[in-house]
């Protein structure tokens, strides 16, 4: 899909959005209108291959992109999109951490069983942090998927398991200060996927997607405590919470579904169809939005209370299925990889009240 027909399909899809009869659940508004306006498509040509997670340096203004299959990190101007460089060096990254305070960026490397501290200014390497080998298998998953933990300043990455030809995984506790690795949890899983931190109760909750589980790992103890699932639960990617409601959404794969769980009970409080193949997802407690990203669109929810949620819109994003979403700017951003007839591209949007 040209980016041309994107922006058509977008308006096609907003027309639709803007004929939406809204929930009775939601009672503050009565009239419907588009949450995201796209405002930016920035044609990124030469890279090939899938995107990771993303991270932002707000005071530079700028937003990194992991381009694990062409073994860089991109750096773009993340107000206006600009490509700005391609940081080589890394060889699969995923995960993406800046601390602002150090000036790193701390990037779990796949590709090199590590993870990597960058420096902020100029992207030169300051450290490698060993973790679990994964190249036995060469998928390059070990570590993939992590955490930032800003109170407790540990970054938390899920590393071992299949792609380290292991039936297990730990979640490393890597201090941010030290460059040193404070902590592992073993978690009887081997495909770790998304995790959330829950402050309050000092809780991790992380998708065991090849249990079709959800684990409750308690961060004092240092174990899994509980697990939880539900009966269409399949290849749980996507994972966030919602500190306030003490809500955990949960997305799945094939058929793509929304879940809220009430993290008191391990009960499904509510479940909705949303896009297929999600593997990025932001929770928006101002906006009371979840944006779900996924390889088939762009998924929107609103939470009208704790246990019920209205789907606001679907939209195409050529693929895009990992995002982030910079409240400083009031800006959504998907990376697409490149497709048969368009070349990469970032997509912005400009996040509407």
């Amino acid at each position: 899909m040209s980016i041309t027909s994107l922006v058509r399909h977008y308006v096609a899809f907003a027309a639709l959005a803007s004929s939406f009869v809204c929930s009775p659940h939601i009672a503050h508004t009565q009239q419907f209108s588009a949450p995201v306006t796209l405002i930016h498509s920035i044609s990124v040509p030469g890279i090939e291959g899938d995107f990771d997670f993303l991270a932002v340096d707000v005071k530079r203004n700028h937003l990194f992109v992991a381009a694990e299959e062409h073994h860089s990190i991109e750096v773009f101007e993340a107000s206006t999109g600009k490509h700005l460089q391609s940081v080589p060096g890394v060889k699969t990254p995923h995960t993406l951490a800046y601390v602002a305070d150090k000036d790193e960026l701390f990037v779990a490397d796949g590709g090199d069983s590590s993870c990597i501290v960058l420096s902020g200014s100029d992207f030169h390497q300051i450290d490698r942090i060993p973790l679990i080998d994964g190249s036995v298998t060469g998928k390059t998953d070990s570590p993939d998927v992590g955490y930032y933990d800003v109170k407790r300043r540990i970054l938390f990455l899920g590393n071992g398991g299949k792609s380290a030809n292991l039936s297990y995984s730990e979640i490393a506790e890597i201090s941010v200060d030290t460059h040193k690795i404070v902590g592992r949890i073993r978690v009887e899983a081997n495909n770790v996927e998304a995790m959330a931190v829950d402050e309050d109760h000092d809780r991790m909750y992380v998708n065991l997607r090849d249990q079709k589980k959800i684990g409750v790992i308690d961060l004092k103890m240092m174990k899994v405590i509980d697990t939880w699932t539900t009966p269409d639960l399949n290849l749980n990617t996507a994972l966030t919470y919602d500190a306030a409601n003490q809500r955990v959404f949960v997305v799945g794969r094939k058929p793509g579904i929304f879940y809220a769980f009430d993290s008191t009970t391990g009960k499904v409080v509510e479940q909705n169809p949303g896009v297929n193949i999600a593997d990025g997802m932001i929770w928006d407690p101002q906006m009371k939005r979840i944006y779900i990203a996924g390889s088939q669109g762009l998924s929107i929810f609103h939470q009208d209370n704790k246990d019920h949620y209205t789907k606001l819109t679907d939209l195409p994003t050529n693929g895009g299925k990992t995002g982030l979403y910079i409240p400083e700017l009031k800006q959504l951003y998907i990376m697409h990889p490149k497709t048969s007839i368009d070349d990469a591209g970032l997509l912005i949007y400009r996040v509407n009240p």
